[in-house]
This record gives C-alpha cells, sequence and structure tokens, in this order.
C-alpha cells in the first residue's frame, strides 16, 4: 500500500500532544470543548500498544496472537472506564463522519480494540472516539516567513461500540487460515480482485 505519511506525521503530532498532558496530568482543551470528564491513560504498556508491530495482544487457544495497535486511551474519571481513541486525519470540504466511506470499517476497527482490551482485563467503556484532524485549504501557506503552515479543524466522533461480533469473526479467520481449501474471492475485495485478475494475465 502507498504509505500515508502526512497522516503517520499527524498521529505523531497528536501522541505528542496528548503525552505532554498524560504526563503532567493536566486537562486539555479539547476535552473542556466537548463536555468530557477524562484524562489521559497513563500505563506503562502505552507505548507497547502504540507499536504497529506489537500492540496489545492476546493468545488464542490455538495459539495464535490476536493483536492491535491504538493510538491512544482516555481514563474517564467519574467511571474508572476506559475509552479506546483513534486518530484520522484528512482533507476534505465536509465535516468529517464515520457514517460514510471507510466509516464501517473504522468502527469494526474499534471494537476489535476494545474487545482486545476487554479480554485482557481492562475495564472499557462501549464509547470509543474518533479524533479527527481536517487540514483546510484556506488561508495562506507561508503566514510566518519560510514556514509553511497548514490549519486543521478538529472534530471528535464518538462510537458506541458493539464488540459481540468480534469473537466469531475471529474464530472464523482462524479456521479459514487452517483450511487447505482456498475461499471464493469477494467482490468487495480488493486484494482477491489483485489476486484474480493476475491468474486472468498468467
Amino acid at each position: 500500500m502507498v504509505p500515508l505519511t502526512l497522516a503517520v506525521a499527524t498521529d505523531a503530532l497528536l501522541k505528542n500532544e496528548f503525552d505532554v498532558v498524560r504526563e503532567s496530568g493536566a486537562s486539555h482543551p479539547l476535552w473542556k470543548r466537548e463536555g468530557l470528564n477524562v484524562r489521559a491513560y497513563k500505563h506503562s504498556d502505552i507505548d507497547l500498544w502504540r507499536n504497529n508491530f506489537k500492540g496489545i495482544r492476546i493468545k488464542h487457544p490455538t495459539g495464535i496472537d490476536i493483536h492491535g495497535a491504538i493510538d491512544d486511551i482516555w481514563e474517564n474519571i467519574d467511571t474508572a472506564e476506559l475509552h479506546i481513541v483513534d486518530y484520522k486525519s484528512t482533507s476534505k470540504k465536509d465535516e468529517p463522519t464515520i457514517d460514510t466511506g471507510f466509516g464501517d470499517s473504522y468502527k469494526r476497527q474499534m471494537e476489535i480494540y476494545q474487545w482486545l482490551f476487554r479480554k485482557s482485563g481492562f475495564k472499557v467503556s462501549s464509547v470509543g472516539y474518533f479524533l479527527y484532524v481536517n487540514g483546510s485549504k484556506l488561508g495562506n501557506f507561508y503566514e510566518n516567513g519560510i514556514d509553511g503552515v497548514m490549519h486543521f479543524e478538529t472534530t471528535l466522533i464518538s462510537h458506541d461500540g458493539d464488540d459481540t461480533w468480534v469473537k466469531d469473526a475471529v474464530e472464523g479467520a482462524i479456521t479459514c487460515l487452517q483450511s487447505e481449501v482456498m475461499p471464493d474471492s469477494g467482490v468487495d475485495c480488493d486484494n482477491c480482485r489483485y489476486f484474480s485478475d493476475r491468474f486472468k494475465l498468467i
């Protein structure tokens, strides 16, 4: 896949931003704006959970590791529940939404993270947050001399997740991987279409 280097940069900046308040214990203006009584969750494994090659993981009874890398976790001060937070970045005219486009896959991604943390013994809220930064095309790029500036509007989208489907999906994926029979191609799967079209050319 083409690396989304700008998205990687905004992810890093957001992690740096919330790591500062995590370390200091301070609040953040975004939480005040959204009326959230939360704090950046402090845990010795936070950097491990955010590592794409490690992440939070559980071992299935078959011996297979199931894992995923989160962006951040906020702790609800009132309930001590954990809110999974996923950073997203885009640059479009309309306000970001998870009801169209890749929204369904983003929701499934969130629910898998929630399932992983619950399976690991954490008290996890069903409410997760997508922190969207939307790059603005307005204004001047060189506002302060030769250093370019891009302004981002921030939208926080909540999602009330339901992870009850995840266990069966994991079981199905493991059964598929262990089967000697290749599954049929999916019409909505880019990888399947690439694989089948490649065979046609050969």
